[in-house]
């Protein structure tokens, strides 16, 4: 808790930690994606994932938020673990917003980046 703590108040931390998914490592990847799902669930915790994930998006040079975090789940398949956290990641950034319309933009922004395809391609999705 102490930790946790610590990371929350400061205002970088979470940034390093999404950072940290440029990793070889998909287990270190899967245990950066399950923090990053916890942070995701406390108070104010969704703006500051969702900030992390702006500044890997300026920092990664990508076009669209979570396309690196897409293609490490398309191409990390010899990982369950990895694609299960991904999977739960997903799950809590789009669920967890009281918003509707928020929630609608955030599932849109994982089904531009082939989300659903992708799931419907390897018999997951419905």
């Amino acid at each position: 808790q102490y930790g946790f703590n610590l990371v929350m108040s400061h205002p970088h931390a979470v940034n390093e930690i999404a950072l940290s998914l440029n990793n070889k490592n998909p287990r270190m990847k899967a245990l950066v994606l399950e923090l990053l799902a916890a942070v995701c669930l406390v108070r104010g915790g969704h703006e500051i994932i969702l900030a992390a994930f702006d500044n890997f998006k300026e920092v990664c040079k990508e076009k669209h938020r979570f396309e690196r975090l897409m293609e490490y789940f398309r191409n990390e398949d010899s990982s369950i673990d990895f694609m299960v956290a991904c999977m739960q990641f997903i799950n809590i950034v789009v669920h967890s917003v009281e918003d509707m319309n928020f929630r609608v933009h955030l599932q849109y922004e994982f089904t531009k980046l082939g989300l659903e395809e992708f799931l419907q391609v390897r018999g997951w999705g419905g």
